[in-house]
């Protein structure tokens, strides 16, 4: 019985997805909105024209950037914990 249930739980997650494919078949009309960039300057009106002219690439470069500021962000802490007498190299697994 329980290996029934399982192999009917598995279908119902594996009918999930095509489900929300049909769903999402209708156009997304909050990805057509474009950013007013009269008023901007700096970096604000340099990702708000990436973002009204190609919205993949700046997915692509939002995600980029964030993944190195994320990088940063943990070369700082690390230096800051050396600082403080920390240990801060890789921990090694004994199995």
């Amino acid at each position: 019985m329980k290996r029934l249930l399982v192999i009917i739980f598995n279908l119902i997650l594996l009918s999930v997805p095509s489900a929300l494919v049909w769903a999402a078949a209708e156009k997304a009309e909050a990805l057509e909105k474009k950013i007013d960039v009269t008023k901007l300057t700096g970096l604000n009106y340099f990702f708000a024209s990436w973002y009204n002219d190609n919205m993949w690439l700046y997915a692509i470069i939002v995600t980029a950037l964030m993944g190195v500021i994320g990088g940063l962000i943990a070369l700082v802490t690390d230096v800051f914990l050396k600082m403080i007498g920390m240990e801060t190299h890789k921990i090694e697994h004994h199995e």
